[in-house]
Parts: C-alpha cells; structure tokens; sequence
C-alpha cells in the first residue's frame, strides 16, 4: 500500500514517521483497523481548535477540512482538544491522591463518572490515539476504578493497557529493524 491511498483526517487511525536511513515514510496503525475501512493520517496536530488545524493545513492546499472532527466542531470539542494534554496529567496528578484513600474508603461516584464521561469525549474525537492517553489517563482511570470497588472494570482497562503496550513493543521492534 503506498501513501497515495491514505486519506487525510484530524481523526486518524495510523500514525507516521519519516525515517531517514530508510528513507521511507513509516505507517503504523494507532488502533485497530477492520478489513476495507479507510485509512486515516493527520497533517497537523489534532490536539488544536478546528480554527487552529485548518490555519495549519492551509499550506498544503486544504482550505476546508471536511473530516468528521471538522465538520462536527464545537466549542466543547474545541476546548477537548485544546485542553487534552494538561487534563489527562491533571487527571493522573489526582490518581496519586485517590491511591492515598484510606482502606474501605471508596472515590466517589461523580468523580468515577467524570472520567467516564471524559473517556467517551476523548474517544469520540479520536484523541485516545495520543500516548497520553494510555501512559497517564488510562492509569488514572485503572486506579479510579480500584478505588472506587470495581475490580472487574479495573482490569478490563488493565488488558487494554496491556494491548497497547504490546503495541508499542512492536512498533519499537519494527522501527528499530529500519
């Protein structure tokens, strides 16, 4: 498959690297892709405001961007993006505190369905792509759970840490074979 059969989108399913002593452009999926979907990759960052991503493609001749993250923004979705990175440390900044709850004492339920609710935004426009979500949203939210009784959920979350860390363990084998 070459690159001229990718489509662009602020919602992409594969990430990509240029690698020098290769000289190749390196295509990896960020999540799972079924067989005949379309292929996605970003030309800009995504964790920006639909405003700030279209100035940024401006410069490859995309004038209007007509993926769904584009088309569907909002001012919330917008402020998702923009905010994502320092959230999701704020959000494992206070794990640390929620592992401290003395024994028997659970997290309470709003803050379990804060990041809940927050999981399903930042799924919905494909930001948990970003390593930030799995290094520290994901552990704040394995610990959430714990806290908060489920140890069921808990490790539901573990495994698909686990798949995403295998991931990266392939991802680092095959780009070191280049």
């Amino acid at each position: 498959m070459t690159s001229t059969e990718f489509s662009f989108s602020c919602l992409p399913n594969v990430s990509h690297e240029f690698k020098l002593p290769a000289f190749a452009m390196i295509f990896m999926a960020s999540r799972d892709i079924k067989a005949g979907e379309q292929i996605f990759y970003s030309y800009c960052g995504i964790q920006q405001s639909a405003a700030d991503r279209k100035t940024e493609l401006a410069p490859y001749g995309i004038g209007q961007c007509i993926c769904t993250a584009c088309v569907n923004a909002t001012p919330e979705t917008d402020t998702l993006r923009k905010t994502f990175s320092a959230r999701v440390k704020e959000y494992k900044s206070q794990s640390v505190t929620w592992e401290r709850l003395p024994k028997g004492r659970k997290l309470p339920a709003e803050t379990l369905d804060e990041l809940l609710k927050y999981r399903k935004a930042v799924v919905k426009e494909g930001l948990d792509t970003n390593d930030n979500y799995w290094t520290e949203f994901i552990p704040a939210l394995t610990t959430a759970f714990r806290k908060s009784g489920k140890p069921t959920e808990e490790m539901v979350v573990i495994r698909e840490f686990m798949r995403w860390a295998n991931y990266q363990k392939e991802k680092r084998a095959i780009e070191g074979s280049l």
